[in-house]
């Protein structure tokens, strides 16, 4: 048996207009996330019959047969190593093909398929057309992983007569993981064919339709598959796979849904991962509450063990946690996201300095929005400390300054988002507020004008250095 396992102004209405140009960049969490489904690997078990049939079998010669003899009770005893201590006592050479193939066949079920290799390859030198040999090669390459090879000897051995449902099966397997899909389907088809209550041809179908993007055709076998075993939890994986791959966010959330609770009742771990894709579907699909219970409930699940990496080699899986955050913090959602914030708190020495960074602007956010400024001051320096190449917390704490009439600062932080790319264009007009409200209207046109060259399809900008240009001539 073989076993292989296989997402602002104030004086001026031209200022007005600047502030009005200004778009958060959370704004880019409307747009879908790519979510997936993590699936288990499955684990496939081949057999490897030993009945050779027809004109391919081979024959022992006459001056073999005593040794044959000493090998019918070890054979029947299936003592393969005692076996291989005969089979090592005489030269290969001298063998017929027959003892050749016999000898690769036990050292297949001793594991040692190097040596397999070699003894099969010699017996077929002395018959090319040997069914039985082609078909154990093909499992030596299947376990070696060199599928290439492997679907050249199972299709020899079909071509020579030896066309079973396991040769079929495993014939689909291979062309499978060559991303070879139509043949893939078209293996596992016939397997299920000469074998129809196999299982295991029937999840390799499901792999192979899905892998060739035949949706309604696994749709199918899936739901006939649920008749049976509606237990099964990776069936509702599956399907949950296969409704986000159609586009049917809702089947894909009751179907991941209904795998969570199965495996909590039979006391699985669930996926981190697939937590993770369930709480983004929730989010994109208004039920931002379900999304924040499901990480509240998990969050130790996304503490990975990670060599090197410091604090007790953990780090903090966090990336999809910060868009659902964002998520959140865009769309005004202030009590959910500080529930996520809050039980996010105990993993903060866990979190990369990256994403502690960004966890800190949305905490700034919150804070502000219960208009507890000093608190969001803190948050952002914090956020800035510990990546101060965050442009959001650059911007956030520089308009923050600016409200408090403290230019100064405001300037020394707007200068420094101005030096990363992403941020530059929201940074200058951010200055030139600044400037407009200091009345500092010749500095401000220049901060536009870098803006127009960074962005020539600003018209709204054209319109205010229009405006300001005719300010400072008036004024002159």
């Amino acid at each position: 048996m073989f076993r292989t396992c296989n997402l602002m102004i104030k004086k001026l209405s031209v200022c007005a207009v600047v502030l009005g140009t200004l778009s958060p960049v959370a704004a880019s969490t409307n747009e879908p996330v790519n979510i997936s489904v993590k699936l288990a690997a499955p684990t496939w078990e081949f057999l490897l019959q030993n009945m050779p049939s027809g004109e391919t079998q081979a024959q022992l010669e006459a001056s073999e047969s005593s040794f044959a003899r000493q090998l019918q009770p070890l054979l029947a005893a299936q003592n393969h190593q005692a076996i291989m201590e005969a089979f090592s006592r005489r030269n290969i050479e001298n063998d017929s093909a027959a003892l050749r193939q016999l000898r690769g066949q036990v050292l297949i079920s001793l594991k040692q398929y190097s040596e397999a290799e070699v003894a099969l390859k010699s017996a077929l030198t002395l018959m090319p057309d040997l069914a039985l040999a082609h078909r154990s090669l093909s499992m030596v390459y299947m376990i070696k992983k060199d599928f290439p090879n492997a679907r050249t000897h199972l299709q020899k051995s079909i071509e020579l007569g030896v066309a079973d449902a396991q040769v079929y099966g495993q014939l689909g397997f291979v062309n499978l993981q060559l991303e070879q899909g139509a043949s893939a389907i078209a293996g596992y088809q016939y397997a299920l064919f000469l074998d129809p209550d196999n299982t295991q041809w029937k999840h390799g179908l499901l792999y192979a339709l899905i892998n060739a993007q035949a949706f309604s055709q696994a749709q199918a076998l899936l739901e006939g598959m649920l008749i049976t075993t509606p237990n099964n939890a990776d069936l509702w994986l599956q399907r949950g796979q296969i409704a986000l791959r159609q586009g049917h966010s809702l089947q894909a959330i009751s179907s991941l849904e209904s795998a969570l609770l199965l495996n909590k009742a039979n006391g699985v771990t669930n996926d981190a991962d697939n937590i993770i894709s369930l709480a983004q579907l929730h989010i994109q699909n208004g039920s931002a509450e379900r999304s924040v219970e499901l990480l509240d409930d998990n969050l130790s699940l996304f503490i990975t063990k990670k060599s090197g990496q410091g604090n007790s080699g953990k780090r903090f899986e966090a990336e999809a946690i910060d868009q659902i955050c964002q998520w959140l913090a865009f769309n005004q959602r202030w009590q959910p996201l500080e529930q996520i914030l809050e039980a996010l708190a105990p993993y903060r020495k866990h979190t990369s300095s990256y994403f502690t960074s960004r966890f800190d602007v949305y905490r700034s956010k919150l804070a502000l929005q219960k208009g507890n400024s000093k608190a969001a001051e803190k948050s952002l320096i914090s956020s800035i400390k510990a990546d101060p190449t965050n442009g959001e917390a650059l911007i956030t704490l520089a308009k923050l300054m600016h409200s408090k009439k403290r230019s100064v600062q405001a300037i020394q932080y707007y200068t420094r988002a101005q030096a990363l790319d992403t941020f530059k264009e929201r940074a200058l007009l951010g200055r030139a507020q600044l400037e407009i409200d200091r009345q500092q209207y010749v500095e401000a046109l220049g901060l536009l004008r870098q803006v127009i060259q960074l962005n020539p399809a600003r018209q709204d900008v054209l319109a205010n250095i229009q405006s300001l240009s005719n300010l400072v001539r008036n004024e002159s």
